[in-house]
């Protein structure tokens, strides 16, 4: 009866998978570990499958930038800010001399002045009709008129930007739509400028994006929600994934958001791996450059108290960073990142 219970204990060892079979530990003294260059991370739990490493662009989020434009043609004649300058809303920017201006704005003080006159000629019939001395068609066709002036005042006031004039009754000041910090100042004096043309940016808010460039081969299979883990530090989330291909790259885009407080900053070009959230519990997140083959099976090298143990595992996801193992470690184990030739060699010799 024992017999037959060895004979099934071994008969397990050698169907077990090769990642649970554990090899034999290899003694390192700390002298020995800093002489072979031998540096260590440890291992963390794992919600997550890593999928893809991706480059992308750190971006201002649009909710957090507001353009500011020339509403009509003309040359600049002043700067009054300079980028990267904090702005209050109303603080000018550029003055600008304009003839389209200039008309506009004559045509809104035409437009004003008859106005009045309607709405004086208005309440003057309305008098006269509380009295008795006029019909009150009279008063009917004096509101018409003010309400038609009133409708020239708006329509005026809309072709002029709703800018007042200043001083110089041929130009105006283009000035800052909100609070901010100026991000980009496309004038200079001495420019002509066309109508509606972008004069400056203001960031208004501290919210980041980054644009990630999508491998065709991986379309369709990264969804909002997904995780980036940044290998400057931090965890972003994707928001949206385009489903057209850039001619160009031939690849597709994914926004994700960035954590509040980030130290990244707009333009960066910033490196990171895309993990999907997962139920299976017991796996660990490694360095990928932890991992090394050993008779054919992926293997790290475990920190024990007197040196290193060749671990099996099982890789269920992997990107040039980052990987998720399953199977013979555990939160807070340590492992190693370099030296893994001098272990191998050692491990080889051991075996």
């Amino acid at each position: 009866m024992r017999r037959l219970s060895g004979m099934a204990i071994a008969l397990m060892l050698a169907s077990a998978p090769a990642w649970a079979q554990q090899a034999a530990g290899i003694p390192v003294s700390k002298q020995q570990q800093e002489r072979l260059g031998i540096a260590l991370h440890d291992v963390t739990s794992a919600d997550a499958l890593v999928v893809v490493d991706m480059v992308g662009r750190v971006a201002r989020a649009p909710s957090s930038v507001r353009s500011v434009v020339a509403p009509f043609a003309g040359v600049v004649t002043k700067v009054h800010a300079l980028p990267g300058a904090t702005v209050k809303a109303g603080d000018p920017l550029v003055s600008i001399s304009s003839r389209d201006y200039a008309t506009a704005s004559s045509t809104l003080t035409q437009a004003n002045s008859e106005m009045r006159v309607a709405e004086s000629a208005l309440a003057r019939q309305t008098q006269l009709l509380a009295n008795g001395l006029v019909a009150r068609s009279a008063v009917e066709e004096a509101r018409a008129r003010a309400e038609s002036a009133r409708a020239m005042v708006a329509e005026a006031s809309a072709l002029s930007g709703g800018m007042k004039a200043g001083s110089n009754a041929g130009g105006y000041v283009v000035r800052a739509t909100a609070a901010g910090r100026i991000g980009t100042l496309n004038a200079n004096i001495g420019d002509s400028v066309s109508a509606m043309t972008t004069l400056a940016s203001l960031t208004t808010g501290k919210e980041l994006w980054v644009e990630f460039q999508i491998p065709a081969r991986l379309m369709g299979q990264i969804a909002p929600g997904d995780s980036v883990q940044l290998s400057s530090g931090g965890r972003g989330q994707i928001m949206s994934v385009t489903d057209v291909l850039d001619p160009t790259t031939r690849s597709a885009s994914a926004y994700a958001v960035l954590p509040p407080g980030s130290s990244l900053y707009e333009g960066q070009l910033v490196r990171g791996h895309l993990s999907r959230a997962t139920t299976e519990a017991k796996l660990i997140s490694a360095p990928a450059r932890s991992i090394v083959q050993i008779d054919g099976q992926d293997h790290v090298f475990r920190r024990t108290p007197d040196g290193f143990a060749p671990t099996p595992v099982q890789v269920v996801g992997r990107t040039e960073e980052a990987a998720t193992l399953r199977g013979g470690l555990r939160p807070g184990d340590a492992v190693a990142t370099s030296g893994l030739t001098e272990l191998k060699a050692l491990a080889t010799q051991g075996g």
